[in-house]
Order: structure tokens, then sequence, then C-alpha cells
């Protein structure tokens, strides 16, 4: 439910008066995640890679909406959970993030795709010259990016219905590899998640690289969130380093960085993923919801400069969920002085969302409890319009016609 619901008393209310055909939508079917699984024939990489997408449901009333992209490493293991925390955060009873594409990719040489540099250089800072060392591979992070950047996305903007907005996440060696991207390539994306990130590398090649390119001319509208846990025996190092890496961004005071740490101390190195990811999701968009308004001053001038709000900060255009503003609305008309405010966020529904009978139907009921049955009759009449079907509103329009 929207944060105006918060108050148990007005909730219960809000439960009792609001139609079952809106309460449903509360309490959706349970339906596993699907994913398409492509191959994609990498140039740049010379080989065949494997990606997961999961696209949310087609919206009948918006059939081209378009969605903000999440790309995820080690897709393999992190797919499953980022789809499922984005698909639950964003339903319409919870509404705190938007839906979103997520883009898992798995790994074929993890050590290759996701170090920055060259190096044989292990973490307890000796040099494994073993034959079979995974260090050989290592230092193709920057052709995996431009893997990423010339091929993937372009890739799923061609195919899919994408919105520019973009997140890059990753866990460890993924970790470093999206750091490593928003120092070299900052615009690639709009907001990038590093857990536990592996600064270790190469004697901490990558916080030398951060406190060289962390200023303010470089990075713009861009967000960052980092954290560690408890990493067993690479724990000094671990936290120290992300303690290093958040001193160097805190005390630039980068106007265009907006950055959160996290440090899970209950934690070990594999389950951080499971809190770390959700918090940076909550971080990105901790602004999504409306904040709690009066009803006397919750209206569609309020709604809309909200929305404006989001879709600056994230770059495209952001459009009120239908099902929240006609929920807000049953609210609105149970609370004295406010029904004007109510209609006024139905008549910006009809707007939004030209399609919907619901939309006409609900804005005609707040119609005619005003009084305004001639109102009430023209939205009954579009309503039939879009869906000749609905026989509880013929009964309406029979009886707000013969009043008149």
């Amino acid at each position: 439910m929207m944060h105006h619901f918060r108050n148990n008393a007005l909730y219960i209310l809000f439960i009792l008066l609001t139609p079952k055909c809106l309460i449903a939508q509360t309490d959706p079917a349970f339906k596993p995640v699907s994913a398409d699984i492509i191959k994609l024939s990498s140039k740049v990489l010379d080989e065949d890679r494997k990606i997961y997408i999961y696209t949310p449901p087609i919206d009948t009333l918006l059939p081209g909406k378009r969605y903000p992209v999440l790309y995820v490493l080690d897709g393999d293991n992190h797919f499953s959970l980022m789809a499922e925390y984005c698909r639950y955060l964003s339903r319409r009873d919870v509404n705190v993030m938007p839906e979103m594409i997520i883009v898992g990719i798995p790994n074929t040489n993890r050590t290759r795709d996701l170090t920055p540099i060259h190096s044989i250089i292990d973490y307890d800072g000796k040099p494994d010259t073993s034959s079979n060392s995974r260090l050989k591979s290592s230092g193709g992070g920057n052709n995996f990016l431009q893997f990423i950047g010339t091929e993937l996305i372009p890739y799923v903007d061609a195919h899919y219905k994408t919105q520019p907005f973009k997140i890059f996440a990753g866990h460890s060696f993924g970790g470093i590899t999206t750091i490593n991207c928003l120092l070299t390539q900052p615009d690639m994306f709009g907001a990038y998640i590093a857990i536990s990130p592996s600064f270790w590398w190469d004697k901490g090649y990558l916080l030398s690289l951060a406190d060289e390119k962390l200023k303010n001319d470089r990075v713009v509208n861009k967000m960052i969130f980092y954290s560690d846990a408890d990493e067993g025996m690479s724990e000094p190092s671990f936290h120290t380093n992300l303690l290093k890496f958040d001193s160097i961004i805190t005390k630039r005071k980068i106007a265009g960085l907006d950055h959160k740490y996290a440090y899970y101390p209950e934690d070990s190195h594999m389950t951080e993923p499971i809190k770390a990811y959700y918090d940076a999701l909550r971080f990105i968009f901790r602004q999504w919801d409306l904040p709690q308004t009066d009803p006397e001053l919750l209206n569609a001038a309020v709604v809309k400069q909200h929305y404006q709000q989001l879709s600056q900060r994230y770059g495209y255009s952001v459009t009120p969920p239908e099902a929240n503003m006609n929920n807000m609305a049953m609210y609105l008309i149970t609370q004295y002085g406010a029904l004007d405010n109510a209609i006024s966020l139905l008549e910006m529904n009809t707007q939004n969302y030209p399609a919907s009978a619901t939309a006409f139907s609900q804005l005609g009921d707040a119609y005619l409890k005003k009084g305004d049955r001639s109102k009430a009759v023209i939205c009954y009449k579009k309503a039939l319009a879009l869906n000749p079907g609905l026989q509880d509103v013929k009964a309406k329009l029979a009886r707000a016609s013969e009043s008149q």
C-alpha cells in the first residue's frame, strides 16, 4: 500500500471501503520467475555467451510500456534473486521501485572477465606462479566492459522495451567490475552496486584508481551502493579497503554521486548479497513512493510534481500507476473535504490511461458522489465504449441518466 495508509485505523477503513476488484490486485496469483535464455555471439570476447533476461508482464493498458534495466553479474547465482526482489518491490501494493527488465550474465571465465588488470598477486600479496594458477587469465575486465557496452546493451535495447536508466550490479570480483566501470566508463550506467568488492586485487589497484578518478567534474547524476560483511580470514583487508573507498567518496563530496556504504558484520561473504542487494535497490529507489501527505493537500498537482522529480532523477518519463491512483482516490473520497482532490487524481488517470474502462468508471463514481450527473454519464459511456461488457457500469449509467 502507499505510505498514506500506514496509520492502522485508516488502513482498515480503506480495506473495508475498497471494491473487491481493487483489493484483488494486492493479492496476485503466484507465478515462478521465467526468463528468456539467449545465446549472444560476441566478437569482442570471441565466444558465445549465455544471457538470462526477465521481463515484467505485459501491461495491457500500456502495451508500449518501457522499463529500466538491471544488469547483474554472476548470473547463475544472483539472477533469480534480483528478479524476485524487483518483481516483489514493484508490485502495485508495494510500489517502492519500478518494474524492471533483469539481465543476468553467467560466467565462462570469471577471473578473466571480472578483474580490471592482469595480476598474479594473490590475496595474501604473494605471486601465484603455479602451473594451474587461476590468475593466469586475469585482466580482461576492460574487454568485458566493452562486450557489455558495445554488444550486450545494444542487443537488449534492440530486442526489449527498455528505458535509458540502467543499473550494474556485482559481488566480489563482480563488485570490482562495477566499480571499474564507474571509474572508467561512468556514463554506461546510471547506478552501480558493489557487494564486497575485492579491492585487494593487485595490491589495491582500484583504490588508487578511485583516488585518481573520483572528482566532481567526472561523475554526474550517478548512484553507487557498496558494502562488505564478515569476510572470515579476509575480514581485515576487505573491511579496511571498503572504509578507504568510502573515505575517498565522502571526503571529495562529489555533488554528482549519490552514495551509500553498508556493513553487515553478522553476515558472511556469501550470505551478504541476500541483504545487500535488497538494501541497494531500496537505496537507489528510496524516493520512488509518494511521501506522506495530508488528504486535504493530496491532489493531482502534488502527484505530478513528485513523478516529474522521479522522471528527472532517473532520466525517463515516469507515469503514476493507475491502480495506486485509483486506490488513493478511493481513500480521499472517504475524507472530509477531499472529494475534489480525489476527482483530480481520477481525471489524471483518464489522461494517463485513456484505454482504461476502470479509470473512467471510477471517475464517474466520483462525479456522481459530487452530484455532477452529466459528467458521470459521460464517464460511464466512455467506460462502456472501452469495455461494453461491464454490467455494473451499465446499471450505474441507467440510474444516472434517469435522474438527469
